[in-house]
């Protein structure tokens, strides 16, 4: 038994270790995530839940989503549930900043407002465009098949396929454009020629996503401990299973009633999909309350 939780545990943090190195591209960040779930047990093996959250990023300090959801589960048997469920989400996009270039332009005698791409065709620096922070709503569906077995009287074993599918809508975004800039004689930066503001309305996408988790957690009978770990791969079924997002976790459970559960774990996600390119650590606080 010993032996299967340290094997498990080397894996996740190799797994972590791998997928923390990312590209030179790859920005970093930590958040927050808190839940509040109520299951209500209903006859013949079926459950209601309802759920609503949030989270923060940027190093805790600005919002990243709020959410809330229902959904329902049936179980077969002793080792099979179906799950069936909808979330609203609300999205928050912080200012970015895209810079903009022009290329076939003839080489500038400022070497810092160049550059030359692969096929060694030179660019000049035109200036870029700022967003505004904002904010995006998703609906969410989402069907789950989760197998779930306990061995040895002590290791629990699940394995979930979720098919998830989200819709962000549209939205309007306030944009500055700052364009052909004027310089000093040292070659820096002193003013934009043109500075220009608009509405620029961002379009509206679909994802469909297969997400597999993998978790192994210690569930013992008398124990009101739960230790966890587990490993997830978000697969974009509409980019040839490029894989957008992997999800490694650890934490503990704790049984504070027959009803309610707490829970708290360190969560680490690498990302590289529509909602960017980055590596984020996850403080996971949640609340459980089964009826």
């Amino acid at each position: 038994m010993k032996r299967v939780l340290i094997i498990t545990l080397m894996a996740a943090g190799c797994a972590v270790s791998a997928m923390a190195q990312g590209s030179d591209e790859t920005q970093t960040t930590s958040g927050l995530w808190q839940e509040f779930s109520v299951s209500k047990v209903l006859p013949y093996n079926w459950s209601i839940d309802a759920e609503a959250g949030y989270r923060t990023t940027n190093n805790f300090s600005d919002f990243d989503r709020l959410n809330v959801g229902l959904g329902v589960n049936y179980k077969l048997g002793k080792y099979l549930k179906f799950g069936l469920g909808y979330v609203f989400i609300r999205k928050h996009y912080l200012e970015s900043m895209e810079y903009k270039y022009k290329g076939d332009y003839e080489f500038s005698s400022f070497q810092g407002t160049t550059f030359t791409d692969d096929e060694g065709t030179d660019y000049a620096y035109k200036g870029y465009n700022l967003d505004a922070a904002n904010w995006a709503s998703r609906h969410r569906a989402f069907f789950e098949v989760t197998a779930d077995k306990r061995f040895w009287k002590t290791l629990r074993i699940s394995l979930r396929e979720r098919y998830q599918y989200t819709h962000q809508m549209a939205r309007n975004v306030d944009r500055t454009k700052y364009r052909d800039p004027s310089y000093d004689a040292t070659g820096a930066i002193t003013e934009y020629d043109e500075v220009t503001s608009e509405v620029k309305e961002k379009a509206a996408w679909n994802r469909h996503l297969l997400r597999s988790r993998l978790k192994f957690s210690i569930d013992k009978k008398g124990w009101d401990w739960e230790p966890f770990v587990s490993a997830e791969l978000h697969n974009n079924l509409r980019e040839k299973w490029h894989i957008d997002k992997i999800r490694a976790s650890a934490g503990v459970e704790y049984s504070v009633s027959k009803t309610s559960k707490i829970a708290a774990a360190y969560i680490f996600t690498h990302e590289n999909d529509d909602d960017g390119n980055e590596n984020e650590h996850s403080l996971s606080v949640s609340y459980r309350f089964k009826f």
